[in-house]
This record gives C-alpha cells, sequence and structure tokens, in this order.
C-alpha cells in the first residue's frame, strides 16, 4: 500500500521539490498550496513522471479550511502517513520598532499558527493509525535569531520547540516528529529577488561548503525523514545550511 503525504507549500521551490522526491519514491503526494495554481502545476509535472499527486488550495492560517482539507485527504485515501508542513516565509525586513502588531501576526501566523493547525488535526489520524511522520519547517534564524526579521525568527524558534513537544506527546502512539530547518537556499522565489552573482558574493563566503543550497538538497533529508531507516528518529532538528550553522 502506498504511503500517502500531505505537504503544504507544494506549490513552492523547496515545498515542489520535496512533493517530487517523495512522489519519486512511489509516495502518493497531496500538494496543499495557498496557489491553487502552483499547487496543479506541481501535481502536472509529478504526474507527467508517472509519480501519483493530487492537488488542494488552501490558507493554512485559517482553521476551517485545515480542517476541511485534512477531512478530504482522509477520506479519499483513508489515511495520512506523512505531514510535511513547509507553507510559511516572512516578507519583511524591517526594525523592531518599525513592525506594526498586525504585520508581526501576519509572519507568526503563517509559520507556526499554520503549523500548529496542520498538525492538531492530522495527528489524531496518525494516532489512530499508530504510525506517522511529521515534518515541520524551521530555519537557521530559529536558531541563531536574525536582525530585521524578528517575528521570522522566533516563529522558527517556536517551531522547533513545539516539535519537540509533539514528538514527545505523538511517541506513545509510534508517530514521529522531526524538524528540517534551512539555511539560504536558492528557490525561485529567492532568486526572483537577488541574482546568483549576488548570492554567490553575499553567501558564498559566509558557508563553509562554500555554495547555496538547492531545494533538492533539502528535499532529500524530508524524504529521508519519511524512510524505514530513519524509524528511531524523533524531537531532532536537521540543519541543512552547507555548514553555516552548527548548533
Amino acid at each position: 500500500m502506498n504511503q500517502v503525504a500531505l505537504i503544504t507549500g507544494g506549490g513552492g521551490g523547496i515545498g515542489g521539490a520535496v512533493a517530487h522526491r517523495m512522489a519519486a519514491g512511489g509516495i502518493t503526494v497531496v500538494i496543499a498550496d495557498y496557489d491553487g495554481g502552483a499547487a496543479e502545476r506541481v501535481k502536472s509535472e509529478i504526474a507527467a513522471s508517472g509519480g501519483k499527486a493530487d492537488a488542494l488550495a488552501i490558507d493554512v492560517t485559517v482553521a476551517r479550511e485545515v480542517k476541511a482539507v485534512v477531512t478530504d485527504v482522509a477520506k479519499r485515501y483513508g489515511r495520512v502517513d506523512i505531514l510535511a508542513n513547509i507553507a510559511g516565509g516572512s516578507g519583511y525586513t524591517k526594525r523592531i520598532e518599525e513592525f506594526t502588531w498586525a504585520q508581526w501576526k501576519e509572519v507568526m501566523d503563517a509559520n507556526l499558527k499554520g503549523t500548529f493547525l496542520m498538525c492538531r488535526e492530522v495527528a489524531p489520524i496518525m494516532q489512530k493509525q499508530k504510525s506517522g511522520r511529521i515534518i515541520n519547517t524551521a530555519s537557521n534564524y530559529g536558531v541563531t535569531g536574525s536582525a530585521l526579521r524578528t517575528p521570522y525568527a522566533a516563529a522558527k524558534a517556536g517551531i522547533i520547540t513545539f516539535t519537540k513537544s509533539l514528538a514527545l506527546e505523538l511517541a506513545p502512539d509510534f508517530v514521529l516528529a522531526n524538524t528540517v530547518a534551512p539555511g539560504p537556499t536558492d528557490t525561485p522565489r529567492v532568486m526572483e529577488k537577488e541574482s546568483m552573482e549576488a548570492r554567490k558574493q553575499r553567501w558564498w563566503p559566509q558557508i563553509p561548503l562554500g555554495r547555496t543550497a538547492l531545494p533538492q538538497d533539502l528535499a532529500e533529508m524530508y524524504y529521508f525523514l519519511t524512510t524505514p531507516e530513519s524509524a528511531a528518529i524523533t524531537g531532532q532538528t536537521f540543519h541543512v545550511n552547507g555548514g553555516v550553522v552548527m548548533p
């Protein structure tokens, strides 16, 4: 029986790469993204490669949408084996005194609240199954902090501790929860704002491996956390950043 993975942010750079990698590994992927068109595009790419995929539009910050999507997936496939929470991000770079409460809450909701809502709906399904893998997404900034990105760093730090707590809570039912923390990664969204030459000058000297990550580099870590080889790993944070952060 094929595993079923629900991937939020699956239409984005990292999320799309994760969806492709899991589908290549024989997993049926449900791509859930705020941008329904992007989710459909990734679905079509996977189908063209012979994989099994579905696409849904979702705003992970809206509880009723999260509940509806998770209920639909569980009814359609009869189970949810993997939840990869990749939706998130931050559109603000400013000093703390310049943040409005609405902007702060927007960033916290997109990252921490969305992760919580998805886990809240999926966890009981996995507990009933007595199996499941939850993979949440943090950032190197969730460990180091980041000037001018205070709400984003705070949200990602919250995800790390939330996931540890979730791992302890779900372990008796054989549900594993881990976090992947990307570092500087060459996603399409990032590359629209900054050329590769600019990224080389800005980031590469700071990274021990001498390069920024590719979405595929991250996808391999997410996929590993779905495999039998990771069956004894829970409550951990995996940094994929070329050595720029070594906590």
